[in-house]
């Protein structure tokens, strides 16, 4: 009986998807701008650039330039994308357990994004072929109505994690036990805890220190190791 709901965002909490938007904005001429930065832009203006590079992008994307972008950024993921190292065992060890339902969601932005996902989790020896659920979350769609529908009274703990203001909202709003925010991801500490509310206590600057946590609630929780 898998009686634990764990809900791993993709973008940002699980890849460096800076460093893969910044080699496909390299390839095409176009600048995307400093990370500091672009965490802290507004989300339509993650995929554009900020004040400084937008007028520049706009000059520099042709028409069938701007045709190739999701294409190209395509190829990067599944030529370049891997999960950060500390989460590989850990996500391996979540799959394994014989009492966790574990999967991805992410609003990726990539062709066919199930695919490029899986293929990004094969590239980094995640055993894809075995996890529970890949969701992905299409324009226009609420994760809140996705969480939701997920979260069952079958089981005993629901925890999520993810690396913006509105994965916190909707998880916070379809009331999952546990949340985890990354800080290195789409927003910044300070993004998350002044415009998005977010808890200090809940918010990690690295891949390890969320790790950690994580592992550390499962074992009080009995249901990992």
């Amino acid at each position: 009986m898998k009686e634990t709901l764990i809900v791993l965002d993709f973008d940002g909490l699980l890849v460096n998807s800076y460093a893969l938007l910044k080699s496909t904005f390299d390839k095409l001429g176009l600048d995307i701008g400093e990370q500091q930065r672009f965490q802290n832009r507004r989300k339509f203006l993650k995929y554009i650039g900020g004040g400084r590079e937008i007028i520049g992008n706009l000059v520099n994307i042709s028409i069938p330039k701007k045709s190739l972008i999701r294409e190209q950024l395509t190829d990067t993921y599944n030529n370049e994308g891997k999960v950060f190292p500390e989460f590989v065992e850990f996500t391996n060890e979540l799959i394994d357990a014989p009492n966790i339902h574990v999967g991805i969601i992410s609003r990726n932005f990539t062709h066919h994004p199930g695919k490029t996902i899986r293929q990004v989790l094969k590239n980094s020896k995640i055993n894809e072929s075995s996890i529970d659920f890949v969701i992905p979350v299409s324009v226009g769609v609420k994760k809140m109505n996705v969480l939701e529908g997920m979260k069952s009274s079958a089981y005993k703990h629901c925890l999520f994690a993810a690396d913006e203001i509105g994965d916190y909202k909707a998880a916070h709003e379809t009331d999952y036990e546990h949340i985890f925010m990354a800080s290195y991801g789409f927003d910044t500490r300070e993004r998350l805890m002044h415009k998005g509310e977010v808890p200090e206590g809940i918010i990690f600057d690295s891949p390890r220190k969320l790790v950690k946590r994580m592992n550390k609630t499962l074992m009080k929780l009995n249901q990992l190791f």
